[in-house]
């Protein structure tokens, strides 16, 4: 046909196997950097935090503002004093189990989506929070 010379079926399919078939530990097997897609993105456990202790406006910068600079999914605002005040009101311990375990079906993910975050980092970014509102940390 025109001339054109076009592979045949049985070529290709013995090239894809040759490239398909490695031997572990042979000079053909190369490791892959990176990621191996979504999922393993997601369950890959996050680096360690080696610096000094971070404010709870570090934190807040680093992965709250993410959500509550714009009330994302109801997410309240630092300065929203109404919606803080509410929350002051169930109290610190209520404040960090919603933080450290996540809140309504994940809409507020476990640990606000800081996995390197210790839990006095945490605190320390809900009483920004709850400052910034002009609201009282309570006490439990």
């Amino acid at each position: 046909m025109n001339g054109v010379k076009r592979p045949c079926a049985k070529g290709i399919m013995m090239a894809l196997v040759g490239l398909s078939l490695t031997v572990p530990g042979s000079a053909k097997e190369t490791a892959v950097q990176g990621t191996q897609g979504y999922r393993d993105e997601i369950n890959r456990p996050p680096e360690p935090y080696k610096g000094p202790p971070r404010t709870g406006l570090q934190v807040y910068a680093y992965r709250c503002a993410a959500c509550h600079d714009r009330t994302t999914q109801g997410a309240p605002m630092p300065g929203d004093d109404i919606e803080w005040g509410l929350r002051a009101r169930q109290g610190m311990k209520v404040l960090m189990e919603h933080t450290i375990n996540g809140y309504k079906q994940l809409l507020m993910p476990p640990r606000g989506g800081c996995g390197n975050c210790s839990d006095a980092e945490l605190k320390a970014a809900v009483v920004y929070m709850l400052e910034k509102s002009g609201a009282e940390p309570p006490e439990s």
